[in-house]
């Protein structure tokens, strides 16, 4: 797990405070509930690659992240209820003779609680993953999104992402 601190990160709206910090072992069925809203995102938009959503399967899941030395970060309220994750892999690759070497924090998913969407939790996810990747010596965050998801685009972009690779395909069958 990254070394990120806990820290007070902006105030819900009733005031109380929300804080981003590392996800740990104990955050386990909350990341099952939080993965279970996003894994029906991606089964909606796209059934024929993505399967329906399973709280076994997602704990499984979840339990690998905690020892593949995965990054994962939980957005909690006052309460200290979890709201929101974020799962980042620090990602290097060799030169080669297409690509230059590279050191990037790969943002896997970004999940909020659909009650605490649009309030700044993402935002201060992403804070996270940027501090994140400073404490790991990397100057570069990147992501994917599927097409269908525009709400995150949008997000992304706002957070100051911009597209760099398109991918296409063709159904034959």
């Amino acid at each position: 797990m990254g070394t990120v601190r806990p820290y007070v990160v902006m105030m819900d709206l009733s005031g109380a405070p929300i804080r981003v910090r590392p996800a740990y072992f104990s955050d386990l069925d909350a990341l099952v509930r939080l993965g279970l809203g996003i894994q029906r995102l991606h089964a909606d938009g796209r059934p024929d690659l993505f399967v329906e959503p399973s709280s076994e399967a997602l704990q499984d899941f979840f339990r690998a992240r905690f020892s593949d030395g995965s990054h994962m970060l939980i957005a909690e309220s006052n309460s200290n209820s979890p709201i929101g994750y974020l799962l980042a892999e620090h990602a290097t690759r060799d030169a080669n003779p297409f690509k230059t070497a590279s050191s990037v924090l790969y943002i896997h998913h970004i999940a909020v609680e659909s009650s605490a969407q649009s309030g700044g939790v993402g935002r201060e996810l992403m804070k996270g993953a940027v501090t994140l990747a400073s404490e790991l010596g990397v100057s570069t965050l990147r992501l994917d999104s599927w097409h269908f998801n525009t709400q995150a685009h949008g997000f992304f972009e706002t957070e100051g992402f911009t597209p760099v690779n398109i991918v296409f395909e063709k159904l034959l069958m």
